[in-house]
C-alpha cells in the first residue's frame, strides 16, 4: 500500500506503477457553492476529480452524475482517495471538517471565512504548518480580473470606500453580513494597504433574520489609511464596487461587470500624449492642474476556475498559495472584531427601546 504523505509536496503521484501530473482532489459540501467546485474541477486539465460528498446524498448524486464523477456517502472514503480536498460545507462545520482533512495528510483548499473564531482558525493553521500541507483560503475577490488587472497601480491608498449589496438569499444565513459578504473587502483592504488594522468603529442592524443584515464599518489602518465598507443581503439591487483614493490618483472598481476607471494627476508639463492608455482629460482651470482618464479594457475570465487552478497548482510545484491561512485569520479577527462593536452599538439601541 502506498502512503500519500510520501508524495504530498511532489507534482507527480504513483498511481498503479505509473506518474501522473494531475492531482487528485476531491469536494465536501455540494451546495450552491460547493456545485459549482465540483462543476469547475472537472473541467481543470490539471487535476483529477475524484469525486464528491454531501451530508444530503442526493445532493452529491445530482452533481456527480451531471459532470461525470463518483458521489461518495462516506466522507473517509472519499478523504482516502484524494490528495487535496475543497472544502465548501457551510462556516459553522469548517473547523472539524478541516482538522479532519488535514489529520488524514491532504491537502487543503477552504472556503471563505476559514472558521467560525480566530481561535479554530489558528487550530488549522497549526495542523497545517505541523504537517506541512497546503492551505489556502477562497478569498474570490482577489482574483477578480478588474482587481488582477490594477493592482499594480495601487501604490499608497489613502482612503477607500466599498459597497457590497445583495438581495436576500437563503444561503449563507448561518453568519452574520459581515462575515458573509462584508469579509471579501475586509481581505481586500488588508492585501491592498498591506497594513494593519488599528481602529474600528462599526454599526449593524438585525432586519429578517436574528444576524445582522446591514453593516457599516470605518476601519483606521496603521499606514493612515482610511475605509468605509458597507455591506448589506436584504438589498433590492446587486452592486459590488470599490473605490480608492490615493495620491495623485483615484480608481473605482465595479467589481460585478467586472471594469474600472481609473483617475490619475498628472504631473507638472506632462502631456496626454506621454499617458499610455488615458483618452481624456479633466482641466482645472487656473490652478495649472489636470487629470487624466482611463477606462481599461479589463479581459474577463472565470474567477472560481482561476482560485482553484492557483490552489491546484501550488501543491503540484510546492509554492506558496495565494491566500495563506494567515492572511485569512486577519480577516477574521478584524471581522471578529467589527461584529463584536456593531452587538454592542445593537444593544444599547434595543436597552434604549425598552
Amino acid at each position: 500500500m502506498i502512503d500519500n504523505r510520501a508524495f504530498r509536496t511532489y507534482p507527480s503521484l504513483i498511481q498503479g506503477g505509473t506518474l501522473s501530473d494531475k492531482l487528485k482532489i476531491g469536494v465536501i459540501g455540494v451546495g450552491h457553492l460547493g456545485r459549482a467546485h465540483v462543476k469547475v474541477l472537472s473541467q481543470i486539465d490539471s487535476c483529477e476529480l475524484t469525486g464528491c460528498y454531501d451530508i444530503e446524498f442526493k445532493k452529491a448524486e445530482t452533481a456527480a452524475a451531471e459532470f461525470g464523477t463518483t458521489a461518495f456517502s462516506d466522507v473517509s472514503e472519499l478523504i482516502d482517495n484524494s490528495v487535496a480536498i475543497s472544502l465548501v460545507t457551510p462556516t459553522s462545520e469548517h473547523h472539524k471538517c478541516a482538522l479532519d482533512i488535514l489529520s488524514a495528510d491532504r491537502h487543503l483548499f477552504i472556503e471563505k471565512p476559514i472558521a467560525t473564531s480566530v481561535d479554530q482558525a489558528q487550530e488549522v493553521i497549526a495542523l497545517a504548518k505541523r504537517s506541512n500541507l497546503k492551505l489556502m483560503v477562497g478569498h474570490i475577490e482577489r482574483f477578480n480580473p478588474a482587481v488582477k488587472a490594477l493592482a499594480d497601480r495601487i501604490k499608497f491608498p489613502s482612503f477607500i470606500e466599498a459597497h457590497r449589496l445583495a438581495s436576500f438569499n437563503f444561503r449563507g444565513l448561518d453568519v452574520a453580513v459581515i462575515f458573509d459578504l462584508m469579509i471579501h473587502d475586509i481581505d481586500l483592504c488588508l492585501h491592498l494597504t498591506g497594513s494593519k488594522v488599528i481602529d474600528i468603529q462599526a454599526s449593524a442592524s438585525a432586519v429578517v433574520t436574528e444576524h445582522m443584515d446591514i453593516a457599516n464599518a470605518r476601519l483606521t489602518f496603521e499606514s493612515g489609511c482610511v475605509a468605509n465598507l458597507t455591506a448589506s443581503r436584504i438589498s433590492p439591487k446587486a452592486m459590488r464596487k470599490v473605490r480608492i483614493f490615493q495620491p495623485k490618483g483615484y480608481i473605482s472598481f465595479d467589481l460585478g461587470g467586472p471594469s474600472a476607471e481609473v483617475y490619475r494627476l498628472l504631473e507638472q508639463d506632462e502631456s496626454m500624449s506621454e499617458t499610455v492608455g488615458f483618452s481624456t482629460t479633466v482641466d482645472f482651470g487656473e490652478t495649472g492642474k489636470k487629470i487624466a482618464y482611463h477606462k481599461p479594457s479589463i479581459q474577463s475570465f472565470d474567477m472560481l476556475t482561476a482560485e482553484l487552478t492557483s490552489f491546484i497548482d501550488s501543491v503540484r510545484n510546492d509554492t506558496p498559495v495565494a491566500v495563506s491561512g494567515e492572511e485569512a485569520v486577519e480577516a477574521l479577527q478584524v471581522a471578529s472584531d467589527i461584529e463584536r462593536i456593531a452587538e454592542a452599538g445593537l444593544e444599547k439601541l434595543r436597552s434604549h427601546l425598552k
